[in-house]
């Protein structure tokens, strides 16, 4: 080592002479050497220092300028973050601050505040008045104040906590006048007082009076004898001085608050006679000289130092008079009995154990002979299970009267005023039929031209009905559709105003009838669901078609019980003018008519061009076949159990048709019993309406 050692001198040498050397490589020990750190206070404290102030640095470069104005000036404080107070400014940071703030005189002022990024900011707030309080004084008035139309207290009285700002102000007191005005309260928490003078509501009124000592009354109340002077309260008032043995002396006076006055003396007259004037019976009329006073008994004042004619009369009595005199102060009573004018009346009731009752008064039976005051009396029959009687009578002396009074049973009255004859809203007519009958309706087995659905029916009918008087024309169903056509028949027109409607289906003449109802406002008898009749209501005494059972009582019953066989009697050939059949004029049209007969008519005829039947009816058979409302069904054999008033099947696919036509001249086809049934629309097929009565 020491022969490769290099003194420095040699290394300047060889640095010198651009030579570089290596140098001895000494390996490491492998232990560091370890040197003592420490912090020293000074340097701590030097950092810190730095440290707050680089803070401050940032904090006074992002910081905000916000000044804070509160109305009026006040304590005020920031909290909530960091921030500094710069004569009128704070020094803020974005964010949100609590801010109170507090004055003499204001409610306390907590508001979070939020810090916008703006450099300057300016923020306003304006702190509440506290409530103030008030006293009013009335110099001792007693009275309720109100304060926006709330009561808040008494006068005399502090009404504290009063909102600051401007209030209406009301003050009542008995016997002034109601006192308004406005008044400002301070608030702050301070107490204000107001002097106000209630102005007196009465005014001071004198009185005198000749006599004196006369009592002295104010709306019924007594207030001395006079002279005297009272208050009155303002408004209108009713006075009276009263004195004994003076007529009594009444004035309305208006009184003005505080204007007081004295009224002219009063000078009491002398009082008048009382007089009571009664009579036998009662209720008589009465006048004085000629001069109506009223009706007995009836007391009234007379100015006395003279006589009077009294005059009593009354209806059925003799007029009687009288005279009378009076003296001041004195009552009397002069009693008259009456002499009655009277008139025989007799009454006949039936039923004859019917009660009798004249003006409300039970008399006993209705079948005696009564003598009456020649007035109006009101005559009423009663009888349990009857419609009362009753009317008015007027009796003459000397002069005999008879009432005949036949009471009619519930139902009999019932019928009396339901009309025979109604008009449908289309002009149509119904006659009412108030049936009672019993009877086969069918044909039997050995009668020519019977078909198999004609099975004899026992049937009862009680219901009482309005049926149609004649078919249903094209004039009235077109109120119900308006461009309805029923064509024609190779080429003969059947769409004349007046000419039955025809090609008609069920549900259309169904519907047509429901329209009638719906125009008197009926309950419908057809249930309706999209316009399809899905039912009926039974009960219903809305438009409807006519049962089978309906039409055939029409069509065939005779007074005698028996079944009319063809629309004009028992036999072929058609009767003269008898309806509208198929005839010699139709031969081109139809395959079977009636050769030896002529309605002068091809096809349809007018409505009611033939004689009706013997109930009224026109064309019940003729003219056009009829829609009824029964669903189609055939019962086998005569039935033992008879149908009361009954509308058919429950249910079905075809519907009844009854009646022969223009286009029928056939002996089968021309019989009242033949039955048809169908669901299509026909030439020749129509209908009329019918309606439950009740």
């Amino acid at each position: 080592m020491e022969d490769r050692a290099i003194s420095t001198q040699d290394k300047s040498t060889e640095v010198e002479a651009g030579l570089i050397r290596p140098t001895a490589f000494s390996p490491a020990s492998g232990v560091a050497e370890k040197q003592a750190f420490k912090l020293k206070p000074a340097k701590v404290a030097i950092g810190a220092a730095l440290f707050v102030s680089a803070l401050l640095v940032l904090f006074l470069f992002t910081a905000k300028a916000v000044v804070l104005h509160t109305t009026p000036k006040s304590n005020l404080s920031v909290s909530g973050g960091l921030s500094f107070k710069l004569a009128e400014h704070y020094l803020l940071l974005e964010g949100d601050y609590s801010l109170q703030a507090t004055a003499k005189g204001y409610e306390p002022l907590e508001e979070v505040i939020s810090i916008g990024s703006e450099q300057n900011q300016t923020l306003s707030f304006e702190l509440k008045k506290l409530p103030g309080h008030l006293i009013i004084n009335t110099d001792g008035v007693d009275g309720n104040i109100w304060i926006d139309e709330q009561l808040s207290g008494k006068t005399e009285q502090e009404i504290r906590d009063i909102s600051a700002g401007e209030h209406t102000l009301r003050i009542d007191a008995a016997r002034y006048q109601i006192h308004e005005q406005t008044v400002d309260i301070i608030g702050l928490d301070q107490q204000q007082s107001l002097d106000i003078s209630l102005r007196p509501a009465w005014a001071n009124i004198s009185f005198s009076s000749t006599p004196e000592q006369a009592e002295l009354y104010a709306d019924g109340v007594l207030m001395g004898q006079t002279p005297l002077t009272v208050e009155l309260m303002e408004g209108e008032h009713q006075l009276m001085l009263k004195l004994a043995g003076h007529k009594a002396w009444q004035e309305s006076l208006d009184i003005e608050a505080q204007k007081d006055f004295s009224m002219p003396e009063v000078r009491l007259e002398k009082a008048d006679g009382l007089v009571m004037v009664k009579t036998q019976p009662s209720g008589a009329g009465i006048t004085v000289n000629g001069t109506y006073r009223g009706l007995s008994p009836f007391e009234f004042s007379l100015a006395p130092g003279q006589s009077y004619q009294l005059s009593v009369f009354k209806d059925g009595y003799r007029p009687a008079n009288k005279t009378v005199s009076v003296t001041s102060g004195k009552e009397q009573t002069v009693n008259i009995k009456l002499d009655a004018q009277l008139g025989d009346i007799r009454i006949v009731g039936r039923p004859e154990d019917a009660l009798l009752y004249v003006d409300g008064r039970l008399m006993g039976r209705a079948k005696q002979t009564l003598s009456l005051p020649a007035k109006q009396h009101q005559i009423t029959v009663k009888k349990e299970g009857y419609v009362d009687f009753t009317t008015v009578v007027l009796p003459r002396p000397g002069i005999a009267q008879a009432v005949s009074a036949k009471l009619l049973t519930l139902e009999e009255a019932k019928w009396k005023n339901i009309k025979p004859v109604i008009t449908t809203a289309a002009d149509s007519k119904l006659k009412l039929f108030k049936v009672d009958a019993k009877f086969k309706m069918g044909a039997s087995r050995r009668e020519q031209g019977r078909r198999s659905n004609e099975a004899m029916r026992s049937i009862q009918l009680n219901r009482a009905f309005y049926l149609g008087i004649t078919e249903v024309t094209n004039a009235q169903y077109r109120k119900f559709v308006k461009f309805h056509s029923s064509g024609h028949a190779k080429g003969n027109s059947l769409n004349g105003e007046h000419y039955p409607v025809v090609n008609i289906s069920w549900e259309e003449a169904a519907r047509y009838c429901n329209w009638l109802s719906e125009q008197e406002d009926l309950p419908a008898f057809y249930l309706l669901e999209n316009d399809t009749v899905v039912g009926f209501s039974p009960q219903s005494t809305g438009y409807r078609l006519p049962s089978e059972a309906e039409w055939a009582w029409a069509a065939r019953y005779q007074n005698d019980g028996k079944m009319l066989k063809f629309p004009w009697g028992p036999s072929l050939p058609p009767a003269e003018k008898s309806g509208n059949y198929g005839d010699r004029r139709a031969a081109a049209l139809l395959g079977n008519i009636q050769v030896n007969y002529d309605d002068g008519h091809a096809v349809t005829a007018p409505v009611a061009s033939f004689p009706n039947n013997s109930k009224g009816l026109y064309d019940i058979g003729g003219n056009v076949a009829e829609w009824m409302g029964d669903f189609y069904g055939i019962k086998t054999g005569l039935s033992r159990a008879t149908e009361r008033d009954p509308l058919g099947p429950s249910q079905g696919s075809h519907h009844v048709i009854r009646g022969s036509s223009w286009a029928h001249g056939s002996v089968t086809d021309l019989r009242m019993a033949f039955r048809d049934y169908g669901t299509e629309k026909r030439y020749d097929l129509g209908f009329r309406v019918a309606r439950y009565a009740d």
